[in-house]
């Protein structure tokens, strides 16, 4: 008895000492397993299913985290590892990889090149935060009109609980692991302006604290090398909230609209918000009657730990696009259960999930197209929602284990068959496909502060046949003594 007392005061005492604060924290797929394990195994309660996160969020979690065991305080401390990671002044880095994979993109894939590098310096206070990233690439997957880019660059100011970012950081909305059907990571991120809460704490009004926990996220910007109309700007509008400590729910909408030759006035815009932008279906439709292409829907999770005590979690989205009697219409689809736990003091997580592009299960060319913006819901011809772009469907089951502090792998088996509508304008999948593939990572961490990630994939592609390939990226702090 004197033992258990022990271990929990000094495992306590550890949660208690404080926890770096930083502005922002972009696209992490290591961290936001971690989150969402402490999530499953009632440690600690946040929302992770929209990035950026505000490390301001994950510090108030932190502080009321439940900790039991060393397995928990281990995936904690893993969670503290990667904030300090991540807030190292000056970062030099690189990545490699034989070729190009011919697979879907999967969380937090930062890389767009073959080989890059880059340099990343961060500043920060206590109501601002800024990072430079210059990265330079060389054989470019997704092409850019230079090979020297700011992507993963912003700053960022914080008032009365609210951040305002500025620059170039990945957008991600929804609870799936391998993709949102409205707003993923696959393109290159666009520039442009995001304001969202820094702590999701519940209202303290008693009429409204019932939503529990709430964020929002508010952002436009201006879409890069999109031909069909230059240009094109791209406003988007997600609330998510906790009403229950095992239910999240979740409400997105993105509009895509002004450009070259398109309406931009006040009342387009206004139309535009209020729905009433489907006057007609035709590339003449210019007005203000008809102002863009409109996304949006709803996803929810369900978190089964503080209902049955067990580490499960199942999470569902659709994704309309246009809308019928002021609700989005035209389904696009998602759902998936995840599950975490531990061997031999590991913890780990597995998942699987299916998600659907196609016209509530219809091949139709409607998914990511649009009649005036015939380059569709892509940037520089790569999709803005999920990885496979529209007409596709995917399955996928993957997981995590962190054997110790060095060392965690992560891997996936997927089937996908992609483009089922052969749209063109998806240079991501340019063509009807059948892929099955097998893609695994192993993070080995040279030092606390050096993550050295290997990754390896086999792939086997109707149009392509079989693929083999691998890729090592490599982080380190310049600000730090590293022996």
């Amino acid at each position: 008895m004197f033992f258990k007392k022990s271990l929990c005061a000094t495992l306590l005492a550890t949660v208690a000492l404080p926890v770096f604060a930083q502005g922002l924290v972009l696209n992490d797929n290591n961290l936001r397993t971690d989150l969402n394990w402490l999530n499953q195994q009632g440690v600690i309660q946040i929302s992770t299913s929209t990035w950026p996160l505000s490390g301001d969020e994950i510090q108030r979690a932190l502080s009321q985290a439940k900790v039991s065991n060393t397995t928990q305080q281990k995936v904690i401390a893993s969670v503290q590892q990667a904030l300090n990671n991540d807030n190292e002044m000056l970062k030099l880095g690189a990545f490699a990889s034989t070729d190009k994979q011919n697979i879907p993109q999967n969380f937090a894939d930062k890389e767009k090149a073959r080989y890059v590098g880059f340099l990343e310096g961060n500043a920060g206070g206590e109501s601002w935060d800024a990072k430079l990233r210059v990265n330079a690439e060389s054989e470019q997957r997704i092409h850019d009109d230079s090979h020297v880019n700011f992507d993963g660059s912003y700053i960022a100011g914080k008032a009365w609980n609210q951040w305002i970012i500025a620059g170039q950081i990945p957008t991600w909305w929804g609870p799936g692991h391998d993709g949102s059907l409205i707003r993923g990571d696959a393109s290159r991120s666009v520039v442009g302006v995001t304001m969202q809460r820094a702590e999701q704490k519940a209202f303290e009004s008693k009429w409204l604290s019932w939503a529990g926990p709430w964020q929002y996220q508010l952002y436009a910007g201006r879409l890069k090398q999109y031909n069909a109309i230059p240009g094109a700007q791209i406003i988007g509008m997600r609330l998510t909230a906790q009403p229950l400590p095992y239910l999240e729910l979740g409400a997105s909408r993105v509009i895509q609209m002004a450009g070259k030759g398109q309406p931009h006035s006040g009342k387009a815009y206004w139309n535009a918000i209020i729905g009433n932008d489907n006057g007609c279906d035709t590339a003449e439709c210019t007005g203000v009657n008809n102002p863009g292409n409109q996304l949006g829907g709803f996803d929810a999770r369900l978190n089964l730990q503080p209902l049955i005590n067990a580490p499960v979690s199942l999470y569902g989205q659709m994704i309309g696009e246009d809308e019928a009697g002021a609700l989005p219409a035209k389904y696009m689809y998602q759902a998936g259960v995840d599950y975490s736990s531990s061997f031999n003091n590991m913890p780990f997580q597995l998942y699987t999930e299916w998600s659907d592009t196609r016209t509530n299960g219809e091949v139709r060319g409607i998914s990511y197209t649009h009649h005036i913006y015939k380059d569709g819901y892509y940037q520089q011809g790569f999709p803005l929602g999920h990885a496979m772009g529209g007409d596709g469907q995917m399955y996928a089951l993957g997981g995590d284990i962190r054997v110790d502090q060095m060392n965690r792998f992560n891997g996936r088996i997927l089937y996908a068959n992609v483009n089922q509508s052969n749209v063109i304008v998806n240079k991501a999948f340019p063509e009807e496909d059948k892929i099955k593939a097998l893609d695994l990572t192993w993070t080995h961490y040279l030092k606390p502060s050096i993550p050295l990630k290997l990754n390896a994939w086999v792939s086997d592609s109707d149009k392509h046949g079989n693929d083999t390939g691998g890729s090592i990226g490599i982080e380190i702090p310049l600000d730090k003594h590293l022996f």
